[in-house]
């Protein structure tokens, strides 16, 4: 690849940062179809994110930034605009910056995850789900389970309060599924999904549930894309039940995001 001064620069945000794999997986796009761009990953904190935003926002060959956890909330809170999908959450995993120096944010999450993830929402049909993590990945996650034609959606997050808020919400916009706040126990679920960072580091990281109550009938989906296989993962299948393995999700996000971005 290629880098010259007339080079397009991209940044990936995300707190920690070793995990991430979208420049990884962008980079390649950008040099076989010919784009002068790169993509680069960025670290910074909760604290130093403002900071760092106003800086972008001057640099006049940054094309745009990818946002991951946990920075979607204070993205879409300093964007300049926002389309629906990231209005709808409130929060932005990937922002254009246009010529006039404007960031203009978006949500891709809920798309990415139920294409790449649920075999395009296919698989959450029908299905009881818990979802665990309410957070910016989590909420566009439930809205786009809500979407799915999943039977019903518990909500679990360690700030009870916040599943609450997110059930309520998506109760709000889709009031014929039943939406509930609750605990990480899998009870009658049959679809499990962790929209959580436990798994970043297999270590030292919890578990997001109590793997006790796993049962071969239940999907387990991750979105956590490194390591692919994360403990909440290898003990699922290691019970006999099916899992979805988080890259999926950002596969089907690239081609989004090369658009949005104008190539």
């Amino acid at each position: 690849m290629m880098i010259s001064g007339t080079t397009k620069i991209f940044f990936m945000l995300a707190h920690p940062i070793a995990h991430v794999r979208t420049p990884e997986v962008i980079n390649p796009v950008f040099s076989a179809r010919g784009i002068d761009a790169v993509m680069v990953p960025v670290h910074f904190s909760p604290e130093d994110f403002a900071a760092g935003w106003e800086a972008m926002k001057r640099m006049r060959n940054l094309g745009g930034l990818v946002v991951s956890v946990p920075l979607k909330e204070q993205a879409y809170a300093l964007s300049d605009e926002a389309e629906a999908a990231a209005e709808e959450l409130g929060a932005a995993n990937v922002i254009r910056r246009d010529p006039d120096g404007r960031m203009v944010a978006t949500n891709m999450d809920g798309p990415g995850f139920l294409q790449g993830v649920l075999n395009d929402g296919k698989d959450a049909q029908g299905r009881n789900v818990l979802l665990v993590g309410a957070g910016g990945a989590g909420k566009a996650i439930a809205f786009a389970l809500a979407r799915s034609g999943c039977k019903a959606l518990r909500i679990s997050d360690v700030d009870r309060m916040r599943a609450e808020t997110l059930a309520a919400d998506v109760s709000v916009r889709y009031p014929g599924l039943v939406v509930t706040a609750s605990e990480p126990n899998l009870q009658d679920a049959d679809l499990l999904v962790n929209a959580t960072p436990c798994g970043l580091h297999p270590d030292t990281d919890p578990l997001p549930i109590d793997i006790s109550q796993l049962r071969p009938e239940v999907m387990v989906a991750d979105i956590v894309m490194k390591p692919r296989e994360t403990p909440l993962l290898r003990a699922a299948a290691a019970r006999g039940c099916q899992v979805r393995y988080g890259a999926g999700m950002l596969d089907s996000q690239i081609a989004l995001m090369v658009s949005y971005f104008g190539y």
